[in-house]
């Protein structure tokens, strides 16, 4: 059913790739209309033609047991049959006088758009295939960590580093003999060359407690270098290359994880966003270093996290060089189970110290694309999902905890200094664009347009019983009350709201009214943000 339901689902999307590349051909050419008029039982034929070869090829059923060029070669070889096919019909009806640009170049776009979107989807299906076990990375973003209370409101001044949490030196506790300490090893042979990272390492461990014999040092993003280790028999493991070349990060993490015993240490390194532009400025001057940068950003950035063109991605670049955000990578180091002990940027490299603490986390949607679903309590306690676009870096809602040890709380209990939110996403949050997919909440009629916020299960059990059953008498609102009261403490809050709802219990329409102008007054005129 599944496989009848996508055969009939691409073929449309063909029909109108069809229909789109004759339409832009003619669109070039003098009498575009005449044009279309005269072809348009010609554009049916060949369509027909087209999409009956295709079928008979079976160029509409994406095989993922086959190799992404054996798809590729179908598809081009039906194409040229179809090709054939419709030539042999235009020399056997005699129709030479059909413009050779209008149909050379349909057939060329048509055969070109396909190939660029058919193959494009193999890849994205191949590539969301081999990550289903360890986080694939979709469009839509619906984790189970988002729903168990991940709080993504808005931060003023967000930091853009990521805060150090200062510890002292990590003591494992193994319990190792001095002559098989890996301590001596690490000073004269392993890092004999790489003296600030070995100062880095002992500043921030007891080297002597970590036994050399399951001690690994690698430098390699090779998977099967590390594949036959035993679970739990290693103490250290080190791994000189950056995560930025590794072709699934989190398959290498949660292995590296399984080899670890418990509270043992992962030292690994990448380089950040931040100092990726830094390179580029240092090598072609601030000016010609803006632009590279942002060239880049893009293709290894924002490409990776485009659903169809991230399967493009992938098979092309096998994930070399891929940017990353610091943030990112923290949290998917907690994703996978482990803790950071500490960090620092060495040689144009941050260097990261981890401890393993947890097994890896069995949720397989962590947030990477452009939109996430937020499990909200609604209008008679029922569950809503808000969709809002993500202003933060992916895997962020792995790091709550890291947040709250890193960062104070500032008023109304919130984070006071959040570096998980984009420099784009604190843009998105003050025009409250990232607010726009909550439109779709609203025409579901889910959410009214005035009415208190949507909150998680978390939020809304710290609320007092009596508040909770008259914020289920109301649908959450898309204009909360907030922005008319501006309160600035947790308390506040819960007054703002009761307030409201008792005035909304005798009369909704006049309270909306009035709530609705007031909070426009305050965010127009007085730049009342959610702080």
């Amino acid at each position: 059913m599944k496989r009848r339901i996508a055969t009939i689902l691409f073929i449309i999307i063909d029909i109108i790739i069809i229909v789109f590349s004759f339409l832009f051909v003619a669109w070039f050419r003098a009498g575009t209309k005449i044009i279309v008029a005269n072809y348009a039982y010609t554009l049916v034929a060949f369509g027909l033609i087209w999409l009956g070869v295709g079928i008979w090829g079976q160029k509409f059923y994406i095989k993922l047991k086959y190799s992404g060029r054996a798809f590729a070669l179908n598809m081009l070889k039906v194409d040229i049959i179809a090709i054939a096919v419709v030539f042999a019909l235009i020399v056997f009806f005699q129709k030479f006088h059909y413009s050779r640009y209008l149909v050379f170049s349909t057939i060329g776009l048509t055969a070109l758009l396909e190939f660029l979107f058919f193959v494009g989807l193999y890849y994205a299906l191949q590539f969301h295939r081999e990550n289903a076990s360890f986080a694939s990375a979709t469009f839509i973003t619906k984790s189970k960590q988002l729903e168990e209370g991940f709080s993504d409101r808005f931060i003023r001044d967000a930091s853009k580093a990521v805060p150090k949490i200062e510890r002292g030196p990590y003591n494992p506790g193994f319990g190792t003999s001095e002559t098989d300490s890996i301590k001596i090893s690490l000073c004269e042979s392993y890092l004999a060359d790489k003296h600030k990272l070995y100062k880095f390492l002992n500043n921030n461990l007891n080297l002597d407690d970590f036994a050399k014999s399951k001690t690994m040092v690698l430098n390699s993003a090779t998977y099967y270098n590390i594949a036959a280790i035993e679970a739990n028999s290693q103490q250290m493991f080190i791994n000189l290359h950056i995560l930025n070349n590794f072709r699934r990060i989190n398959k290498y993490l949660i292995k590296v994880n399984e080899n670890l015993a418990q509270g043992g240490v992962f030292i690994c390194c990448g380089e950040s966003i931040a100092e990726r532009r830094n390179r580029f400025y240092r090598t072609l001057t601030p000016y010609l270093g803006f632009f590279a940068y942002v060239i880049d950003f893009f293709l290894k950035r924002v490409l990776p996290k485009i659903p169809i063109v991230q399967g493009w991605y992938f098979a092309l670049t096998k994930g070399i060089d891929r940017a990353i955000s610091e943030t990112e990578m923290i949290g998917r180091f907690y994703f996978c189970g482990f803790d950071l002990i500490s960090k620092d940027e060495i040689d144009g490299a941050m260097f990261f110290i981890l401890k393993k603490v947890n097994p890896p986390s069995d949720d397989t949607n962590p947030s990477y694309g452009p939109i996430i679903k937020l499990k909200r309590i609604g209008k008679d306690r029922r569950i809503i999902y808000i969709n809002k676009l993500r202003t933060m870096h992916p895997y962020s809602e792995y790091l709550q905890d890291y947040v709250y040890k890193a960062s104070a709380l500032q008023e109304g209990g919130k984070f006071s200094n959040d570096f998980r939110v984009t420099s784009w996403g604190k843009v998105f949050r003050t025009l409250w664009i990232d607010e726009l997919p909550q439109i779709v909440n609203f025409l579901k009629g889910e959410l009214d347009f005035v009415g208190v916020r949507a909150l998680s299960e978390h939020y809304f059990d710290l609320y007092p019983p009596d508040l909770q059953e008259l914020r289920c008498k109301f649908k959450p609102g898309l204009v909360p009350p907030f922005y008319a009261d501006m309160p600035t403490s947790f308390e506040e809050i819960l007054a703002s709201e009761r307030n409201y709802l008792l005035q909304k219990q005798e009369n909704p329409f006049a309270t909306d009214w009035k709530y609705f102008w007031k909070a426009f007054w305050n965010i127009m005129f007085k730049h009342a943000r959610s702080k």
